[in-house]
């Protein structure tokens, strides 16, 4: 595979994931725009050192860690600087959470598919825009609490597909 496509092809799909990491180790969400742009440059910069039979997030969040500790160095006059031990105990819980977030989002496309075509158009309404559920009750003529209670219907078996899907790639208490 074309070694361009193929980090495109990873990065779109990860991007949001490096994004919500820097969210969380970022005092100002105003940086995090930029740091994400300086992760994506350094990424491609060593995209030929990636190991192809790795996974990308835990490689990907280890240059974001990089920028963030080079983020800091620049930052060290400001007060509003988390400490390097609350860092590092952030970068730990999540470094602990990445693969059990990354077997979770896996699970819930597989689950997803099994739901049938309006289950998933109801869902992707739900959390696609504000109003989108209101809209589709008057469009369609259907009440509103009947959506809601079909949506609160589809997410129990969600959520109870997730668990079996995880407790089958045995994780336990997922």
């Amino acid at each position: 595979m074309d070694p361009t496509a193929e980090f495109v092809r990873l990065w779109t799909r990860h991007q949001a994931e490096v994004e919500r990491y820097l969210f969380m180790m970022m005092p100002r969400t105003t940086d995090v725009g930029e740091l994400l742009q300086e992760v994506s440059v350094k990424l491609w910069e060593k995209w030929d050192q990636f190991d192809q039979e790795r996974p990308f997030v835990p490689w990907a969040l280890k240059f974001a860690w990089f920028e963030v500790q080079k983020w800091r160095q620049r930052q060290a006059r400001e007060k509003l600087v988390f400490s390097d031990g609350l860092l590092e105990q952030l970068n730990a819980v999540y470094e602990n959470e990445v693969s059990l977030m990354e077997t979770r989002r896996r699970a819930l496309e597989v689950c997803l598919g099994k739901l049938n075509r309006q289950e998933r158009k109801w869902v992707q309404l739900r959390y696609s825009k504000h109003g989108a559920v209101k809209q589709e009750a008057e469009r369609t003529g259907v009440s509103m609490h009947k959506l809601y209670y079909a949506l609160e219907k589809i997410r129990a078996r969600l959520l109870e597909c997730i668990g079996e899907t995880m407790r089958k790639e045995g994780w336990s208490d997922a």
